[in-house]
């Protein structure tokens, strides 16, 4: 007679196939599952004797699960855009912790508490390495991470000044004004020896006057004045010359003399007050210890060809005091044909700013001249207008904490409104020798078995673990294809099975009708 346990296990197990895929459909849309497929396996079979040939005669007695295995392929990952969200991409699971146990999930649709713990979408903590001050150690102890929307960034203190900047070599250089002369000189209105000569200049612009026959020096005077470059006048018997560019005025010949008494040593000379060189003025915002601003402006001035005296001042009222700004450094640059800085050979030091008025701590700051990096200098004298094309300091006052972001390392870096970016920790990873074995507890999450072994904890793209990807999620790797095609071999397999229990059923009351 036939066994109706043979049918019966081919309905057992395609039952089981048929969950497996249902299960498999149903969460097509769950973040980060991973498909599973039905193994069998034949049962034992019987001897129920031998052939001609002495083989022997088996007979199976059905079929059964032999195990239900994971797929553990790569979902497709799609950009969400999430601060919280990130996908893994490679081996690897996030490692979370739950009622004080340790549990494991690919689903990143993470999420924020009320105090900003980072957690699962069923509440657990995710787990990494939080950062200290700013710096993550990769070898500290997991723990709970946090982004707490009103953490704040402390102030620093600005270390390190830079400025690129070019001074004109073309700078008017500084006119130094000539004492006023007196002396016996020529009178106003003495005829001058006709042939003698005066010549000057300003550097620039030449002069030269011939006399005339009559000449005096109200003659003089009135020549020079038609000359757009000089004005003259006379100061008693001395004949006074200044230059309208305010240069300083050399005389290259003085044969002027009178009818009379022949030639006179008459004193010439240039009037009017001093002048600077050529200058130029930029400034820096600078912080202090309590992260306040205070602008320091370098004011530069030309003191002769290639050489140039800076000083560096803050206003008055941010150090406590009234008036002019006051001076916090001053010395001299020297630059060679090349207009290449010479002197200081070397940066700037231990520039300090002492009371404060705001309280803060004394400012001690280096203005770099060299790049730090190239260390070319980064202020030069060529042909061209003063200007400054770049300025840094590396102080900032405080921030909030505006967004954040999670690099492919795991590594959380927040971005402050003093635009600053700091490391708020690192999210860690889990490894397993045999995946196969983990044991699937539900809401997307692993636990750890003896077949599975233990977790190989460690930071993302170390140790043979994948890197994240921020702001995306990885999909559920099952194909609605692959599952459709299993589901009517699944479900063609049902129906032989239970088709061979009505053949049996007929094939039992036929014998039991012979009885009849």
């Amino acid at each position: 007679m036939p066994s109706f346990s043979i049918p019966l296990s081919g309905l057992d197990a395609s039952s089981t196939d048929l969950s497996v895929i249902a299960d498999n459909l149903a969460n097509l849309n769950t973040v980060g599952f991973k498909g599973q497929e039905t193994q069998f396996q034949d049962l034992f079979y019987q001897q129920i004797g031998t052939s001609g040939d002495g083989d022997a005669i088996q007979e199976g007695v059905g079929t059964s699960v032999s195990g239900i295995t994971a797929d553990l392929t790569q979902g497709s990952i799609q950009s969400t855009g999430g601060p919280t969200d990130v996908a893994i991409q490679g081996n690897g699971y996030f490692v979370v912790q739950k009622d004080g146990e340790t549990l494991y999930t690919r689903a990143g649709n993470f999420t924020l508490g009320p105090t900003g713990q980072l957690l699962t979408q069923d509440g657990a903590a995710v787990q990494g390495y939080p950062a200290v001050n700013g710096v993550v150690n990769p070898n500290a102890t997991l723990g709970p991470l946090y982004i707490p929307t009103g953490l704040t960034n402390p102030p620093q203190a600005t270390t390190d000044v830079e400025l690129t900047t070019n001074l004109d070599s073309d700078a008017a250089l500084p006119v130094t004004a000539a004492g006023q002369q007196t002396g016996t000189g020529i009178p106003a209105g003495t005829v001058l020896t006709t042939g003698t000569t005066l010549a000057f200049t300003d550097g620039t612009n030449p002069f030269t006057y011939t006399t005339n026959a009559g000449d005096t020096l109200a003659n003089v005077v009135n020549a020079i004045n038609a000359n757009p470059n000089y004005t003259a006048s006379l100061n008693g018997n001395s004949l006074v010359i200044t230059a309208n560019s305010g240069n300083p005025i050399n005389f290259t010949t003085n044969t002027l003399s009178d009818n009379a008494t022949g030639t006179l040593a008459e004193a010439f000379a240039t009037s009017g007050t001093a002048q600077p060189g050529g200058s130029f003025s930029t400034s820096v915002t600078v912080q202090d210890s309590l992260g306040a601003s205070h602008v320091l402006t370098y004011n530069f001035t030309k003191t002769a060809a290639n050489t140039w005296n800076y000083q560096i001042t803050i206003p008055a009222a941010d150090v406590g005091q009234t008036g002019n700004p006051v001076v916090v450094n001053s010395g001299t640059l020297t630059f060679n044909g090349n207009g290449q800085l010479v002197t200081p050979s070397g940066d700037v030091t231990g520039i300090t700013i002492g009371g404060l008025a705001d309280g803060a701590s004394n400012m001690n700051f280096n203005w770099n001249l060299h790049d730090p990096t190239s260390g070319g200098a980064l202020l030069t004298q060529v042909s061209g207008a003063s200007s400054t094309s770049a300025t840094h300091e590396n102080g900032y006052s405080s921030g909030s904490l505006v967004s954040y972001t999670i690099g492919d390392d795991g590594t959380i870096q927040g971005v402050f409104s003093n635009g600053q970016t700091t490391s708020l920790g690192q999210i860690a990873m889990a490894s397993f020798a045999n995946e196969q074995g983990l044991s699937r507890t539900g809401s997307n999450e692993f636990l750890a078995t003896l077949a599975s072994g233990q977790a190989n904890v460690g930071a993302p793209t170390t140790g043979g673990r994948g890197s994240l990807s921020g702001g995306s999620l990885e999909q559920s790797n099952v194909d609605i294809a692959t599952e459709f095609a299993q589901l009517i071999v699944a479900q063609s397999s049902y129906q032989a099975n239970a088709k061979t229990i009505t053949t049996f059923d007929q094939v039992t009351q036929t014998a039991i009708n012979l009885v009849q």
